[in-house]
């Protein structure tokens, strides 16, 4: 039985040749925009040292202690952010965080016109939202992530007042959580939050959150993506969510990773799936022919 898990385990591999994954995180440094009000990160306590075991060899350690927002960086708003009722970090459900689907909503055009436009319901594709198999998330392309870290261009300042960028208007939102509440899941975008700059209430958020769908803020590297797929006749493609796992967390920093069909390379599929047939029938042929040696001595084999 070895055997074959092993060629299972090569077969899967060779199907996993055909992917390719992006990393939609950015890396948490001090220097990176954050909302006015939140706290930064920042290292409380940085140490480094070199110690001598038993056999009088040195190595190294080096350990840090930092501090900072829950809603910092790339990161997860939970629901319970802005609903009192709805999950925290830990409730969300795991199905609905990993192995999902995603689809990017490019709206950069009308946001390079428009510093705090309204995403509005026109934006949408929903005849590629149809595709939708099971759980899914919207990921907003705004553009605004090039500027990223200057926070006055990523972000348009430094106080509220000042902020300027793109988000969701209160009529989308309420769309999105009538038409597809059932099966979407998250909804993400590539600025500081899923409102609008100029907002005051974030009703955005609010809506979202009484049906229990996660925010996704600061993603980044969606231009990556739109690059890959723009050839490529998907339009969904499977999207893990990886939190870190706070309990009653109202948000948490959180690593988003795109997995993309890789078209160049899907004929490892094929050669794989036909190598494992041969293995698989040669092993056939030699465990029939040891067991006529075996059990029938007198066979005629000519």
């Amino acid at each position: 039985m070895q055997i074959f898990y092993l060629l299972f385990i090569f077969f899967h591999v060779e199907l996993a040749i055909g992917l390719i994954s992006v990393d939609l995180t950015h890396t948490i440094k001090s220097t990176n925009p954050v909302f006015p009000g939140l706290t930064p990160f920042n290292f409380t306590e940085t140490r480094t040292s070199w110690s001598q075991d038993d056999s009088k060899m040195y190595y190294f350690k080096a350990k840090n202690t930092f501090i900072t927002d829950e809603h910092f960086g790339t990161h997860i708003d939970a629901p319970y952010h802005g609903s009192n009722t709805s999950w925290t970090i830990e409730q969300i459900p795991f199905e609905r965080l990993v192995s999902i689907q995603a689809l990017i909503v490019d709206v950069s055009e009308k946001s390079e016109r428009n510093a705090n436009y309204p995403i509005e319901i026109e934006d949408l594709n929903e005849e590629a939202m149809k595709g939708a198999t099971g759980y899914f998330v919207l990921l907003f392309y705004t553009g605004k992530s090039r500027f990223w870290p200057n926070q006055k261009d990523f972000a348009g300042g430094h106080t509220r007042e000042e902020l300027a960028f793109p988000g969701l208007s209160p009529q989308l939102a309420s769309y999105l959580t009538t038409k597809y509440s059932g099966k979407l899941v998250g909804v993400g975008i590539d600025t500081l939050s899923i409102d609008p700059g100029s907002s005051k209430h974030f009703q955005a958020h609010r809506t979202l959150f009484e049906k229990n769908i996660y925010v996704l803020e600061n993603v980044a590297a969606l231009n990556l993506v739109l690059e890959h797929l723009k050839n490529q006749p998907q339009t969904f493609f499977a999207f893990d969510v990886l939190p870190m796992k706070i309990e009653g967390g109202t948000g948490a920093p959180c690593r988003l990773v795109a997995r993309l069909e890789d078209s160049r390379r899907t004929g490892g599929k094929w050669f794989g799936f036909l190598i494992f047939c041969l293995v698989i029938s040669t092993i056939g042929i030699a465990l029939k022919a040891v067991y006529d040696l075996k059990y029938n001595p007198t066979k005629n084999f000519n």
